[in-house]
């Protein structure tokens, strides 16, 4: 046992050795004591150093998330925006493609395009159809205005028209105005109107739309003064317009009966009432030359006119009128240098010719200069056109302008005496119609006339002259006393920015 308490105090012993150095040890930091307080006191100062720093990393961190998610968000609209953007270039870019091909040219100048061949008695005459206001019941009801009497009653004679109804008049004053049925007495049809003196108005009092009878295909409000205004206009372009004719058309448009009396009666009233017009136009003729100098600053405006002595009166009879507004002649200096000149008779009541003159805007398109209004086409007066028209455009002597016209000799003419260096070319329309008043029997005269005129240069023009020559040598020999060098455009100066070889602006 003592040996086994010897080696366990031997153990001890090492115990002891270790007591020793723990207790130095112990010794040690008890040396160091305030010092490990210190540095725990730094350490605790540290960590609040290492949060601190965490914080704001994590601040920083968390704000430069923000910024990214930001800035992402900013990018993802941008990128949105110019999606939208690119969506609308591309619609419009799209819009524009299905625009354009879809697109048609409804001014087409078509250059080598044979014209119709046209007739002076073939020509449209443009007919203004005169607005009338037709009225219905709607316009007729109780409480309707109408400035004057006469407006009133224009209405009900429109709404017998249209309806073709039988209406008379049975009350008219200044103040006053009614119509019935002109069919049956016990008819309830009835509609009255009285002026208002507090409104200046006429206004419909009574009015009461319904019939108790049948049309008969007759009106008594279609008498002859009336059938003279309905007509007015009618005659007005077409004075050969017989009372059969406007019989024939009163049935077949309103279906209403009249007699050949009525209409005859008519038709000399319109008559008469033109005859009064035109004179009246004529008397007021220097006012309205006036009135263009003024309300058209630039503007020309001549009436030129003879004294008549009718024996106790001498008076002033018409010659001619020549007009060239000042807006046309400011906007000629835009156009082409190319002036086409030509006459067509007035055929209607007022007879005599009008001369024009035509330019070529930069769309080679029609531009109207001046026109005047003469008794007849002749060089006197063909003379005078010219000399105004050099005055009002400074034509010069014409060096640097193109005349386009037929081969009148009054234009003729009178070209070598105002433009004698103008470049005077000849339409070959009117080559072709006198041409065809001679041939007309040659079925490839107006084809091959106007490839000559359309030819480009000398070989060509020789070689299209040489087909005609081949074809038909009374022909050629026709073509060739038209001149065919002053009409093709082999032989056009430079310059002119106009190739046209005809008077007229072919659009289409």
């Amino acid at each position: 046992m003592l040996r086994d308490k010897s080696e366990h105090s031997g153990d001890d012993g090492d115990d002891e050795d270790n007591v020793v150095e723990s207790e130095d040890d112990g010794d040690k930091s008890g040396d160091d004591g305030e010092d490990k307080d210190n540095g725990s006191d730094e350490a605790g100062d540290d960590i609040v150093v290492e949060v601190r720093n965490e914080a704001n990393q994590s601040n920083k961190k968390r704000k430069r998330d923000k910024s990214e998610h930001e800035d992402d968000k900013r990018e993802s609209k941008a990128a949105k925006k110019k999606d939208e953007e690119d969506d609308i270039v591309d619609r419009f870019e799209f819009e524009i493609e299905e625009s354009v091909a879809n697109w048609f040219d409804d001014f087409r100048i078509n250059r080598n395009t044979i014209p119709e061949s046209s007739n002076e008695e073939e020509d449209p005459i443009v007919i203004r159809d005169r607005k009338i206001r037709m009225g219905n019941n709607e316009k007729l009801a109780i409480g309707r205005t109408f400035f004057t009497g006469v407006e009133f009653k224009e209405v009900v004679l429109n709404h017998a028209l249209k309806s073709r109804e039988n209406i008379k008049q049975n009350r008219w004053g200044k103040d006053k105005m009614s119509f019935v049925c002109g069919q049956d007495k016990n008819c309830n049809w009835k509609v009255y109107a009285a002026y208002d003196k507090t409104r200046q108005l006429w206004v419909v009092r009574t009015n009461c739309g319904y019939h108790r009878c049948k049309s008969n295909g007759k009106c008594k409000l279609l008498k002859s003064p009336v059938i003279g205004r309905l007509f007015l206009d009618k005659l007005r372009l077409q004075p050969k317009y017989m009372p059969l004719d406007i019989q024939r058309h009163i049935k077949e448009r309103w279906n209403i009966l009249s007699s050949i009396g009525q209409v005859q009666r008519g038709r000399l009233l319109a008559l008469k009432w033109l005859q009064q017009e035109y004179a009246q136009h004529f008397a007021h003729l220097r006012g309205y030359a006036a009135e263009i100098v003024v309300s058209n600053p630039g503007s020309t405006a001549i009436v030129d006119t003879i004294p008549n002595d009718d024996g106790e009166v001498v008076t002033d009879v018409f010659k001619r009128f020549y007009v060239c507004l000042g807006a046309m002649k400011q906007g000629f200096y835009y156009c082409r240098p190319i002036i086409g000149i030509d006459g067509t008779f007035l055929k209607h009541a007022v007879k005599g010719c009008l001369l024009t003159a035509i330019a070529h805007d930069a769309n080679n398109q029609i531009y109207p200069i001046a026109w005047a209004a003469v008794q007849t086409e002749n060089a006197d007066n063909w003379l005078w056109f010219l000399k105004l028209l050099k005055a009002d455009l400074n034509l010069k002597d014409g060096k640097d302008y193109v005349i386009i016209s037929d081969r009148s000799k009054g234009i003729i003419s009178s070209v070598k005496n105002k433009l004698p260096n103008a470049e005077h070319r000849m339409c070959v329309k009117h080559i072709v119609d006198n041409l065809k008043n001679w041939r007309g029997d040659k079925d490839l005269l107006k084809k091959m006339v106007w490839h000559l005129a359309w030819s480009y240069n000398h070989a060509e023009f020789e070689a299209n002259l040489n087909k005609i020559r081949v074809y038909d040598l009374s022909l050629y020999d026709d073509v060739m006393k038209e001149n065919p060098r002053s009409w093709s455009r082999a032989y056009y100066r430079l310059g002119s920015s106009c190739e046209d070889v005809d008077n007229n602006a072919i659009v289409f």
